[in-house]
């Protein structure tokens, strides 16, 4: 009996799973430093691991069992946590019984077998049917290498059965009686094809059938009366309704980076004509057609790291490099975050100038280092290395720019591929009026453009391009320009509503924390009207937020939440529209939300954060992929706001004091009641969206789990709130429990910082499509952060032991 007793222990359920979280964390960095197949060998597939898996399942099913546990359970919550037991049979079956290889063809090859990894090496296996490549087909974003789409014509043949053609392309499956064909690669002169073969029909069916448990008990748990939620929602509907705010911080507001003065009257092109030129259309290198205005502040970000230059925008900055390049040469604008470089140039502050790197004779002084630099293993450059690079690429656009190399305006109409071409690259591709437009239409408009500098008369330059305009319009064949989303995408850069968004959430969150503490010190009778009032003024900044969400949706076509950034901006306006549902009777989670909402945007407009509009890679064109990321983001939400809350709560805690122990440990304990319904909600989307990854996953390559280090942090994450939700069962804990639970679900959303970020910039893996730099910052930000939270957990613990 005592060992039956020690099996279904939710002390044993808390070791196990906290050592393979702990377990888990350790295998992605190692994976990091020895690599895929280290980890592999000596963490996820080590015979140990795999127990420690199955001792999780046993203890799971010896809880369910057990007669107490198995009363008291509602039928959802227990059919959402039997679903784990079917995910793990599924992952076991296809780990032992599964089938995966590769299979290579050329064009007009014929191969009835795949090679696969046996271990001492790649052996081949054959299979019950053949394959002949017929076609390979690869397209690419117009004008450009980044492949766009590849796929594969195939003729399938099984034994004395008539020939089977079919075509298979990223996430389109074929299924020959359960071998399924993905397509994974192709060879580099794109005449031969790369295959991923995988059977694992019983693993799959298993695997699916936990998917369906799982989603069955999400909702049957949300609406059971039985279920811990459900009791939950009961418990919070009984308490009052109204809600005082209890909190003494104000949040020193900023946003508005400022930038350095001009001294010098250099010649400025007209905010009015270059308005004009940035609504002409041009190719960029990733191959989407956009206005050159986003082109010229995707240059702009990178030489100077931010949109406008002392008052002027990047249209005006880029026309100013082409008409004055001598004058404009000699300001400083490219940024240089080493000050050893900028002592060496004599510059202060973080900027020198162009002609700062040529010697008297205009001679590059950088050359011989720059190629020393190159000539090093990538391991052994220094950070020095790194910044002259760095800097190396920023006079490279400059120079690119000043030659005319660096604007492709004009197309090809016979290119297939729908190249563009700048004024400045070889030009033998145009026949006839075409080519001599092309050719002489740039230095007529540069010289138009001096003229307008120095009389103010910009007539001709407006019409060259208005010329130019004409030019695009008729020769673009492939792409075609859409002009409708060309003008959608300038008045996105014109509104820049995200900007204004974070002002607002930041000053209107602020506002409202700082009447919440005069309400609770001073007993404000006017505290709601003008609480209705700025809860109002968030709900106009939420539409504009919104409208900002569905433009850059409508400019992209499809779903903006790709990259770093566009998580950001998402993840953002999904927590403030969070708070603003729960205003009417929680009126203190919209000014929290908004206040966390305005600090992501804020984050989202550093410059490490590319705001830059950018196409798909093949494997992300999925709409599995947008319910993946939707759900996932929603889970995220809702952590945010349960760390908010938690933090709050904390807060709380540590104003209790003689005269208020009563009024806010009832406070307390309605904010702890919302903050455990948020986590249940974020542990069912969190958990929802990753199987829906791994659905993708199964979709496009053949396999739910890779132990990435995304999919593995995603995991942890999961593990770690289901511990913080189950802390209650802890008998140590006993009369801890709300005081532990808050202070946890703060520190919990480390995990997720983790995930969503953190391996983006401490590890790799093939989550590294939004992978950006600045990693430092972060991490002293997350040590920073927790030692706040800590030391505010132990003051708080304090004050709640405090005898009155």
């Amino acid at each position: 009996m005592k060992l039956i007793r020690l099996i279904a222990s939710p002390v044993l359920m808390y070791v196990l799973a906290g050592l393979y979280a702990l377990i888990l964390a350790a295998a992605t960095f190692v994976e990091n430093s020895y690599g895929p197949a280290a980890a592999r060998e000596h963490f996820y597939y080590a015979p140990w691991f795999i127990l420690l898996q199955l001792l999780q399942a046993v203890n799971l099913l010896a809880m369910f069992l057990q007669g107490s546990y198995f009363k008291r359970i509602s039928k959802g919550s227990l059919i959402f946590h039997g679903a784990f037991v079917f995910i793990w049979l599924g992952a076991a079956v296809t780990h032992y019984v599964g089938v995966t290889g590769i299979m290579h063809i050329r064009e007009g090859e014929t191969v009835s077998s795949m090679m696969r990894d046996e271990g001492a090496g790649m052996g081949n296996a054959s299979l019950p049917f053949s394959v002949t490549l017929d076609d390979f087909r690869l397209q690419r974003y117009p004008g450009s290498h980044s492949p766009m789409s590849y796929e594969s014509d195939l003729v399938i043949k099984k034994g004395d059965e008539t020939p089977v053609q079919a075509t298979v392309r990223m996430n389109k499956v074929i299924d020959i009686d359960g071998y399924r064909l993905f397509q994974s690669s192709f060879d580099p002169d794109e005449q031969g094809t790369i295959l991923s073969v995988s059977y694992d029909r019983p693993g799959m069916q298993l695997t699916y059938i936990g998917y369906f448990l799982l989603f069955a008990g999400f909702v049957l748990t949300l609406f059971s009366k039985k279920s811990r939620f459900g009791r939950l929602r009961r418990e919070l509907g009984e308490m009052k309704k109204n809600m005082p705010y209890c909190v003494l911080f104000l949040l020193a507001l900023s946003g508005v980076a400022g930038g350095q003065t001009v001294h010098a009257q250099q010649p400025c092109v007209s905010s009015q004509h270059a308005g004009k030129f940035g609504s002409l259309v041009v190719l960029n290198p990733n191959g989407r057609l956009e206005p050159v205005n986003s082109y010229t502040s995707a240059i702009l970000r990178k030489l100077y790291g931010a949109d406008k230059l002392n008052g002027i925008n990047s249209d005006q900055f880029f026309l100013n490099l082409l008409s004055s390049p001598d004058e404009w040469g000699a300001y400083p604008f490219i940024k240089v975050d080493n000050k050893e470089l900028l002592q060496r140039f004599g510059r202060s502050g973080k900027y020198i100038a162009w002609e700062d790197v040529f010697d008297s004779e205009g001679n590059y002084i950088l050359t011989d280092e720059v190629n020393d630099i190159y000539a090093k293993p990538a391991s052994e450059r220094k950070r020095m290395d790194s910044d002259l690079l760095k800097l190396d690429e920023s006079v490279n656009i400059v120079y690119r720019i000043m030659q005319h190399q660096l604007l492709p305006l004009f197309p090809d109409e016979n290119d297939a591929q729908g190249k563009w071409y700048s004024a400045g690259d070889e030009l033998n591709v145009f026949q006839g009026k075409d080519s001599l437009f092309v050719s002489k239409i740039m230095d007529w408009y540069i010289y138009e453009l001096g003229n307008g500098v120095r009389s103010g008369n910009w007539e001709e330059a407006d019409k060259i391009v208005g010329m130019m305009n004409i030019f695009q319009q008729a020769k673009s064949k492939t792409p075609a320009i859409d002009n409708q989303r060309v003008k959608a995408e300038l008045l996105y850069n014109q509104l820049n509503l995200f900007f204004w968004c974070r002002l607002a959430y930041l000053i209107l969150g602020g506002i409202l924390l700082f009447i919440a503490c005069g309400e609770i010190i001073a007993d404000f009778k006017w505290g709601k009207k003008v609480c209705g009032i700025l809860i109002a003024l968030l709900v106009i900044a939420f539409l504009a937020h919104t409208s900002g969400v569905l433009l850059r949706w409508y400019i992209s076509g499809r779903a903006p939440w790709a990259n770093a950034y566009e998580s950001m901006i998402c993840t953002s306006w999904m927590l403030v529209g969070g708070g603003l549902l729960f205003a009417r009777r929680f009126r203190i989670l919209p000014a929290l939300a908004g206040l966390l909402g305005g600090i992501m945007l804020f984050v989202a407009g550093l410059n490490h954060l590319n705001p830059e509009i950018t196409p798909l890679v093949p494997v992300l064109q999925s709409y599995w992929l947008m319910s993946h990321v939707a759900i996932i983001m929603i889970g995220y939400v809702f952590f945010a706001l349960c760390a908010l809350t938690g933090l709050f709560n904390l807060i709380l805690m540590s104003l209790l004091s003689a005269t208020n122990r009563v009024k806010l440990q009832f406070r307390i304990r309605e904010f702890t009641l919302l903050n455990e319904m948020a986590m249940i909600l974020g542990l069912f989307f969190m958990t929802a969206g990753t199987f829906l990854g791994a659905i993708w996953a199964n979709v496009s390559w053949g396999r739910y789990w890779g132990w990435d280090p995304k999919e593995t942090w995603a995991l942890i994450s999961i593990v770690v709130y289901a511990l913080v939700l189950h802390i209650r069962f802890i008998p140590l804990l006993k009369g801890k429990t709300t005081w532990c639970f808050n202070l946890l679900s703060v520190v919990a959303i480390l995990s997720v910082i983790m995930t969503w970020f953190g391996v983006n910039y401490y590890l790799s893996g093939l989550h590294s499509y939004g992978k950006t730099e600045g990693g430092d910052l972060l991490l002293w930000i997350w040590g920073a952060g927790l030692c706040v939270v800590l030391a505010l957990g132990l003051f708080a613990r304090r004050r709640l032991n405090t005898e009155v």
